[in-house]
């Protein structure tokens, strides 16, 4: 979600330590939150870059250049949309051209008119929060204010794909509420409504921000768990059960339970991964409800 109150953080990538001094000193001075990488290499192990709101990139660099840099910063999910500006000595029209096509916003050369960068700074950085604002009202939810079915769709796949590349384990969870059609029945749907918001904000508390949950259907919940073998999923879903279940309402006979499925992906497509997912929850239901099914548990 954004955050309105908060400050735009940027990030200068550059070898040069006095010209990373000196754009430090400068941003700060607009109220930036700065953060300093001298390679390529520390800024694919930064463990916050979805936080960065814009990149000041040299080109130059010991290891991995600018460019390559740039490049890979553009495949990724969780980092193609943040504006990369270069900011460098080459200044020949081919170098530029070669910027711009490996996805930079912008390049500015050095030595550089510190005002001029600033209010390139600021322009880009208002059209991104900008986008990020429309981005966020097309991919949220507007009652639970989770992410919605479509959204979901898209992120699994691409998360299924950044799994199979990296070797990384990827896991799922569908959850669905109860009995909601007797909680809008005999409470109302405006009640059920509010039900449906305390669950959802419930999920967000009890998530790593690496997990993505989305609304999937009326009372259907998914959250994607990158990095996530089955057996840590699973004790998420339980947790997730666990404190739904001891939700405190209005209406003292009203008592919410979950039922859930969780698998963890080996080789299926995005369908058959949700199918799988799909099946253990309808399992749980079957059961008993107010229960978790794993993969594990049924021998997927």
């Amino acid at each position: 979600m954004i955050d309105k109150n908060a400050r735009s953080s940027i990030l200068v990538v550059d070898d040069d330590y006095e010209i990373s001094q000196l754009m430090y000193c400068i941003l700060s001075e607009e109220n930036y939150h700065v953060e300093i990488a001298s390679s390529g290499k520390q800024v694919l192990n930064y463990k916050n870059l979805k936080s960065i709101d814009l990149i000041l990139l040299d080109i130059n660099m010991p290891g991995i250049n600018g460019y390559e840099l740039c490049n890979k910063l553009k495949e990724s999910y969780e980092t193609k949309e943040i504006p990369i500006i270069f900011l460098t000595g080459n200044s020949l029209p081919e170098e530029k051209i070669k910027g711009f096509n490996c996805g930079a916003i912008d390049y500015v050369t050095k030595p550089f008119n510190g005002s001029e960068l600033l209010a390139r700074i600021r322009n880009h950085l208002e059209l991104k929060h900008n986008k990020d604002r429309l981005k966020e009202m097309a991919l949220m939810d507007g009652l639970t204010r989770l992410y919605n079915h479509s959204y979901m769709h898209e992120r699994l796949s691409e998360e299924i794909s950044n799994s199979k590349r990296h070797k990384h384990k990827l896991s799922l969870i569908m959850i669905d509420l109860d009995n909601f059609k007797e909680i809008n029945d005999t409470y109302g749907h405006k009640f059920g409504d509010l039900v449906l918001q305390k669950i959802s904000a419930s999920i967000k508390e009890l998530i790593r921000e690496e997990d993505v949950a989305g609304r999937y259907g009326g009372e259907e919940f998914i959250i994607i768990l990158p990095n996530t073998d089955l057996s840590s999923a699973l004790k998420v879903a339980e947790k997730i059960r666990s404190t739904v279940k001891k939700l405190v309402w209005n209406n003292e006979n009203l008592k919410t339970t979950l039922s859930g499925g969780v698998y963890s992906l080996e080789d299926e497509s995005i369908n058959e991964f949700i199918e799988k997912t799909d099946t253990l929850l309808y399992k749980a239901k079957n059961t008993g409800k107010d229960r978790i099914v794993s993969g594990l548990s049924v021998g997927f």
